[in-house]
Formats: structure tokens, C-alpha cells, sequence
């Protein structure tokens, strides 16, 4: 069976416009890092606590940073350069994450550690992932935003694919730190 062009996925974003193919890489990883981050919070909490109430506590406390920054988020990047307010975003969130893996690796995580940083990365990625939304309409031409939106898409869809799968793996195989 032959397909035409139009039942493939419309990759003329990524080849016309360089910086939306790098933002949209980065964006997969991004995701993928923090579904592997979440999963991991929670497996550990669990580890630490034996609860599973503790464990969807995290997912609460991330949920109202997220819904606040996430609207937020949208106001700083139209009140500020959207690219500065993506990589401050993304340095946080970096910097929550590896304050995170040092406290594991040294052994002196507490289930109020894992809390605060987890609100403050679901916080970061709301503003980042608001930010890159408004970012795109200023990288490809406006015929090519349903092609680059279906593409977010996928990479959402693969982010939270691969993401826990790769979280779920490398606790079994590494431990918490990793």
C-alpha cells in the first residue's frame, strides 16, 4: 500500500526553520527529563514513606504552582524576552532537579525536600512551557503553525511515553540519584 505526502507527519518546520527544530528538540528532552524527574519523586516518596497518599500529595502540591505560574507564565512572556524568560525557567527547573540528585546521592533528602522541589519544578516548567508556546508563532512562517503544533503534539506524546518507561528503568537499574 502507497501512501501520498498528506498521510505523513508535515516535518517542513523542522527543516525550514533551524531555531524551531532546535527549541523543539530541546523541548523533547525537556519533557523527557521532567517525566523522568516526577516518576522518580514519586517511586522515591514511596520508597521513603511506604504511602501511597504521600506519593499523590506530590502531584497536589505541583498542581497549584503549575495552574498559577502556568497562567502567569504567559503574562512574562509577553512582558519580558520570551527567550531570557524560557532559559530562566529552564535553568531553575535544571537547578531544582540537580539540588535533587545531590540530596539523594548524599542521603539527605527528606520527604519536605522532594515537596518544595517539586512544586518549584512544576512551577518552572509551566512558565518554560508557556513561554516556548508563545515562542513558536515568531520561528515559522503562520502557514507552517499547524504542522509545528502537530508536531508539539508528538513530542508531548512521546514525552510522556518515554519518559516514565526510561524513569521506571533507570531507578531499577541505578537508584533514586540517577
Amino acid at each position: 500500500m502507497q501512501f501520498s505526502r498528506g498521510h505523513l507527519i508535515d516535518l517542513t518546520p523542522l527543516r525550514t526553520s533551524p531555531a524551531f527544530a532546535r527549541m523543539w528538540i530541546g523541548s523533547l528532552l525537556t519533557g523527557i527529563g521532567g517525566q523522568l524527574t516526577i516518576v522518580t519523586v514519586m517511586l522515591h516518596v514511596f520508597d521513603l514513606t511506604a504511602s501511597t497518599l504521600a506519593v499523590s500529595m506530590i502531584a497536589v502540591a505541583g498542581l497549584v504552582p503549575m495552574i498559577v505560574a502556568g497562567l502567569y507564565g504567559g503574562m512574562l512572556a509577553d512582558a519580558f524576552d520570551r527567550r531570557k524568560v524560557a532559559l530562566i525557567a529552564a535553568s531553575i527547573a535544571f537547578c531544582a532537579t540537580a539540588l535533587l540528585a545531590a540530596l539523594t546521592w548524599t542521603g539527605t533528602e527528606t520527604i519536605w525536600w522532594l515537596y518544595a522541589l517539586s512544586m518549584i519544578i512544576a512551577a518552572t516548567n509551566s512558565v518554560g512551557f508557556a513561554t516556548r508556546t508563545a515562542i513558536v508563532p515568531r520561528l515559522i512562517p503562520i502557514d507552517q503553525l499547524a504542522a509545528a503544533s502537530a508536531l508539539n503534539g508528538i513530542s508531548f506524546g512521546l514525552t510522556v511515553m518515554a519518559g516514565p518507561a526510561l524513569a521506571g528503568l533507570l531507578v531499577a537499574l541505578t537508584g533514586f540519584g540517577w
